[in-house]
């Protein structure tokens, strides 16, 4: 009796972690399941490149606002149960947006998708720390990891949906419907976790929570960078034909997705506040070797440098959200992820007019200085350990 009653915690933690690992490899399919049918998308539905970019902008706004609305809903139901949400109404949204049939419906589609991943993003990242606090030791770049791997692994049965001659409404609501059916099983080994106090959740930031706001702006800026930007700066500046400029964020997507399953055993040797400086200042430099040096290969390594440099800015910045003293882990999540969020919708933008301005060597080093900046207010990731 006494070797069951040991045992059944341990049992329950550990379907406890994957069914949050399996809530992140949900967010990352339907993420990369979407992005995957972009230009699917853009042709079937007559779109300009202007009208796509509005568009686009969309899953965005839809993050963005949902962010901080994130934070009441977790209050009121808990992070498990808007895990549990968030996963089926993600899984539902990703399988709307192609049956879109304008620009405006389409916008509409895309703020819906964006808002339901979201919430789902705060609430498992909420749910994933209670998890992690649970374990005793870090879980929380692993997760992120299998997000990231998620991601890759919609982007590629896209493709192969694509070379099928499958069309996005019939691929997506397919992904839609598995992954509502992996959502809703996976949710009954979520735990629960304490909820908010009340007038608790919209509480003023503190000066922790602003630190860690912009170590979380800074990365999810160069991550959009990365993504918006890389194969253009491949295409023009090193002459590489499109495929192989397409190799840019391809390199940093896998480079990320293998840093962050090794995240968890560097942060308990070196610590979080020393890995996410370290890794900051290789990634920093690693981009302006490929600024410097506009040759494809090194260009691509360069990409693949960055990605390694940021893999775990966003996974130890939410977990040390989630540990801040004097607030709820919902309410810090939220708050992070509303700041970064913003730095992801800013970025594109920004660089567009700098380069047009300029030149986009001249707006890529502006990323570059903003990765070798997060390792100013990284301190506030140990601070958050306290």
């Amino acid at each position: 009796m006494t070797m069951t009653a040991v045992a059944a915690p341990v049992r329950r933690d550990r379907q406890a972690r994957l069914a949050v690992a399996v809530t992140f490899g949900v967010h990352g399919v339907a993420a990369g399941s979407w992005a995957g049918r972009v230009p699917w998308v853009k042709e079937a539905r007559h779109l300009s490149s202007a009208g796509l970019g509005v568009a686009l902008m969309g899953a965005a706004v839809g993050g963005l606002i949902a962010a901080p609305l994130a934070a009441w809903l977790i209050a009121r139901f808990g992070s498990r149960g808007m895990t549990r949400i968030g996963g089926i109404t993600m899984a539902v949204s990703v399988s709307l947006i192609a049956f879109a049939p304008a620009l405006p419906t389409i916008f509409v589609a895309l703020v819906l998708f964006g808002a339901t991943g979201g919430v789902l993003d705060v609430a498992m990242n909420a749910n994933g720390v209670v998890v992690q606090e649970r374990y005793g030791r870090s879980i929380m770049s692993g997760l992120h990891g299998i997000w990231s791997i998620g991601g890759l692994t919609g982007s590629g049965l896209a493709g192969l949906a694509a070379s099928a001659g499958m069309g996005a409404p019939t691929h997506l609501l397919i992904v839609g419907i598995a992954l509502g059916v992996v959502s809703l099983v996976s949710g009954f080994w979520l735990i629960p976790a304490p909820r908010a106090a009340a007038g608790k959740v919209f509480a003023i930031p503190d000066r922790g929570l602003v630190l860690l706001g912009a170590v979380i702006f800074c990365g999810l800026f160069a991550e959009a960078a990365a993504a918006d930007w890389s194969a253009v700066y491949l295409h023009t500046a090193t002459n590489a034909p499109q495929d192989v400029a397409a190799w840019g964020y391809a390199a940093f997507s896998l480079a990320m997705a293998g840093a962050r399953l090794l995240g968890d055993r560097l942060v308990e040797r070196v610590g979080s506040t020393r890995l996410v400086r370290a890794a900051a200042l290789t990634g920093a430099a690693g981009l302006a070797v490929g600024l410097l040096v506009p040759v494809t290969a090194v260009v691509i390594v360069a990409f693949a440098v960055l990605g390694i440099g940021m893999a775990t800015v966003v996974p130890l910045t939410f977990s040390a959200a989630g540990r801040t003293p004097g607030h709820d882990p919902g309410t810090a999540v939220a708050a992070v992820a509303t700041v970064g969020y913003a730095g992801w919708l800013l970025a594109p933008p920004i660089i567009g007019f700098v380069a047009q301005g300029t030149s986009l060597t001249v707006a890529l080093t502006l990323v570059t200085v903003m990765t070798a900046l997060i390792a100013v207010p990284a301190g506030a990731l140990r601070a958050a350990r306290d």
